[in-house]
């Protein structure tokens, strides 16, 4: 089976900005220092500086996590909901939205074939080329790495998911083969 990095499609379609809420990834996703989400304040605008059609799936400065509407998540049925995630409801200036988390991590980055770059203490900074380990499987259909820390913040899905994506002629998204 073949694993996919997700990235959203910011240049093509509608970014969403905060609006009233100050969230961060590491909050999403529970790591050490993270303040509990507090749904009410889950408010954002999209960006009227750049009038771009709206994917499917909405970009945002948040990575670690997929904003859509209710009805885009159940096209994916049980391979949303086989994995550990937190869903959170958020409200836009269009319509409502839902957040979806992955919170399963896997190990299986290959740091020798990934690209990336490091900070001066040698921890990486950014990953350009996301890649798993040779013979890498997991039952996962969605899920993050966890290590290095800065690849916790991606969402790598398999084959399942991209086909139905693909499949629902779906939006907002692009892959990277990993």
């Amino acid at each position: 089976m073949l694993y996919w990095r997700t990235q959203q499609d910011s240049r093509n379609y509608a970014i969403l900005s905060d609006w009233g809420n100050d969230y961060g990834p590491q909050d999403f996703l529970g790591m050490e220092g993270a303040r509990d989400i507090d749904q009410s304040k889950l408010q954002f605008r999209f960006d009227k500086q750049r009038p771009l059609p709206i994917g499917d799936f909405v970009a945002t400065s948040i990575r670690s996590g997929f904003f859509a509407r209710r009805e885009v998540f159940e096209l994916f049925g049980a391979i949303i909901l086989q994995s550990r995630h937190k869903f959170y409801a958020a409200k836009t200036d269009k319509y409502d939205i839902e957040i979806y988390v992955p919170m399963d991590e896997v190990d299986g980055f290959d740091f020798l074939t990934s690209s990336y770059e490091k900070y001066d203490d040698g921890s990486i900074s950014r990953i350009f080329e996301l890649k798993l380990k040779n013979g890498f499987s997991t039952e996962l259909d969605i899920f993050r790495m966890n290590d290095p820390v800065v690849a916790r913040f991606d969402i790598i899905v398999s084959d399942n998911f991209k086909n139905i994506y693909d499949s629902n002629k779906l939006t907002g998204l692009r892959f990277a083969a990993a």
